[in-house]
């Protein structure tokens, strides 16, 4: 359940990660790669919070991956 703060909505990292259906490890490599960017808010223990727009650059990054064969594949000989 996103938290309201300072008039700001803030997702938890588990709400983002579930929402645009990424895991953590897939998260973080792609922090490190370069990919995303991290988050600019942390709760008061560290842990990251997303806003709206965030979690919106999360959402269309993770669909942006390949769901199956981008061309058409053959198999066999000359007839296909």
């Amino acid at each position: 359940m996103p938290v309201t703060v300072e008039g700001r909505i803030l997702y938890r990292i588990g709400e983002a990660l579930a929402a645009a259906s990424l895991s953590r490890a897939t998260y973080f490599r792609w922090i490190k790669d370069g990919r995303i960017r991290d988050t600019q808010f942390k709760d008061r223990n560290g842990r990251r919070v997303f806003t709206d727009e965030e979690l919106s650059e999360l959402k269309r990054e993770a669909g942006k991956l390949i769901e199956g064969p981008q061309f058409p594949l053959r198999f066999g000989g000359a007839n296909g």
